[in-house]
């Protein structure tokens, strides 16, 4: 018995310190969703036009405008249905920078069209990276694709865009030049 005693002690200095070291902090748990989720693929282009096409690559299409100052062209599509997300659209804008297919303009009617829309690019996309409630308003941002839907309940209209950056970003340095140019009462840049 007076064995068995020391063996105590020797135990009881031996696992105090065991729980009486600092817990490690617990590591934030990764949602089980993005641990089997892949990320969304950021779409190559609109309907069967991949990004920075030139419009003599599409036969179909019907000037809509030009900005000439700004590099851009605006387009319809004469022999292509009007339909995104499964559902009849008002109409769809393909929009060039130097001639190259870098925007699309859905435009359509009714909350059942935008539910629609909005559910379709869930699927597509996911959640939407920035979302305003109140505004009706959801954007993604996949890769090099930004992408917003929007409803408009005081007309009952809403929209959808997507726009491939690389072509985008250089538009738009011509347009700050524009700009510029204009606020300063000289010639727009060319």
């Amino acid at each position: 018995m007076h064995h068995a005693l020391r063996f105590v002690p020797i135990l009881f200095v031996l696992l105090v310190p065991l729980g009486c070291t600092p817990k490690k902090p617990p590591q934030p748990a990764q949602s089980l969703l993005a641990k089997t989720l892949p990320a969304p693929k950021a779409p190559g282009g609109f309907a069967d036009i991949p990004w920075g096409s030139p419009s003599a690559a599409l036969g179909d299409l019907t000037p809509e405008s030009a900005i000439p100052e700004l590099r851009t062209t605006t387009y319809a599509r004469g022999g292509v249905p009007n339909a995104f997300a499964g559902r009849p659209v008002s109409r769809i804008l393909y929009e060039f920078y130097e001639d190259a297919f870098y925007h699309v303009w859905i435009d359509f009617d009714g909350p059942d069209t935008f539910l629609a829309v909005l559910a379709d690019l869930r699927k597509s996309y996911g959640p939407p990276t920035q979302t305003v409630p109140e505004k009706h308003y959801n954007a993604w941002t996949v890769g090099e694709v930004n992408i917003y839907c929007v409803y408009h309940p005081e007309d009952g209209t809403g929209d959808a865009s997507f726009w491939f950056q690389p072509i985008y970003l250089k538009k738009e340095q011509v347009v700050k030049q524009y700009k510029k140019a204009m606020s300063q009462g000289g010639p727009p840049p060319r």
